[in-house]
């Protein structure tokens, strides 16, 4: 996907197309219109004619299909739906990402992708953008955070395998973290086990994926009979108990929210374990006080309970997610080590 070019980058961006790598090569046309609210807030008027619109000569000459766009993100339902033209009917499950600017347009193009779950693998060697130096490296930090570090490529590309070793290391980074985690599962499981005990969880911003990492071992049905996903506030309320002047003192993601989420779990699925998780994943969501990547666990343990908040950071919406599961399972391996499983 070409996000526009810059004649700077011309060259560059010739010698990645003219080595015909890729399946098929999807450019991104930006329309500005009168009175956009580029126009209103920022000042900027261009891209308005036909003229200025036009896709140079070295991207045209490459290009399978154009998208059209007033945003500075590529992504829409237009898109969507070449992806899966180009894919056999199915989304891929990966988009090389080059262009300008990376600070805004490759960026916020990248963050849509990996929002709708395709993998966005940014090359920055052929990005660039009109704000110099100091803005494509704040923009290279914020996409780490949005997308992942390993999801983002330095290094020149020459040929598929290449692509493929860029490709590979992505997946290998998040496999490592997979492993990990699955590993940790395990433990728990085997722990609650020789406790005869049962865990059900009540999780908001990580949308089950605790709960699936105990169903991937093959003997959770030892310890495992129900969950509950409750992102909202009133599905908090209605099938946890979640106290709605807890929610309004206190607000969704703290660690009191978090506590009757636990009690909840453990209540309605008649376990000795449950675990409570409300947080902000991001992108968005946060507040002054509350920034993304805070993510409040309670965990309740044979009639015990203690909470927890961590910082993760803005690391991205996926990788707090999964850090989030990762933290619980340590903390419960640590919390059943105790005797008799006190708190």
């Amino acid at each position: 996907m070409v996000n526009g070019v810059t004649d700077q980058a011309e060259a560059l961006l010739n010698q990645l197309l003219e080595a015909n790598l890729f399946d098929c090569v999807i450019s991104s046309v930006y329309q500005n219109y009168p009175d956009s609210n580029i126009i209103r807030f920022a000042g900027w008027d261009k891209l308005l004619t036909a003229q200025e619109q036009k896709v140079t000569d070295v991207v045209a000459a490459h290009t399978h299909h154009y998208v059209y766009k007033s945003t500075y993100s590529a992504y829409s339902d237009a898109l969507a739906e070449l992806l899966k033209k180009e894919n056999g009917g199915q989304l891929p499950e990966c988009v090389f990402v080059v262009g300008f600017d990376l600070e805004c347009c490759v960026l916020m193009t990248a963050a849509d992708l990996f929002e709708h779950g395709i993998r966005p693998l940014v090359l920055t060697t052929y990005c660039g953008g009109s704000g110099g130096d100091e803005a494509l490296f704040a923009g290279t930090r914020t996409l780490e955070s949005l997308i992942g570090k390993n999801n983002i490529c330095h290094e020149p590309v020459t040929n598929v395998q290449d692509l493929e070793n860029i490709l590979a290391q992505a997946e290998s980074s998040a496999h490592t973290s997979a492993v990990a985690s699955a590993k940790k599962a395990q433990t728990l499981v085997d722990m609650l086990y020789q406790k005869g005990w049962r865990i059900s969880f009540a999780e908001s911003c990580t949308g089950g994926r605790a709960a699936a990492g105990i169903i991937d071992i093959a003997s959770a049905s030892t310890v495992f009979d129900a969950s509950f996903v409750t992102y909202a506030n009133e599905a908090k309320i209605q099938f946890l108990g979640v106290a709605p002047e807890t929610i309004a003192q206190h607000g969704v993601v703290s660690e009191p929210v978090a506590a009757e989420m636990a009690i909840g779990a453990a209540r309605e699925a008649g376990a000795q374990v449950g675990v409570g998780i409300s947080g902000i994943a991001g992108p968005g969501g946060a507040t002054a006080t509350k920034p993304v990547g805070m993510v409040c666990f309670g965990f309740y343990v044979n009639g015990k309970t203690c909470t927890k908040t961590v910082q993760f950071g803005a690391i991205g919406r996926n990788a707090v997610r999964q850090a989030s599961v990762d933290f619980v399972y340590s903390t419960l391996i640590e919390l059943l080590s105790r005797e008799n499983g006190a708190v």
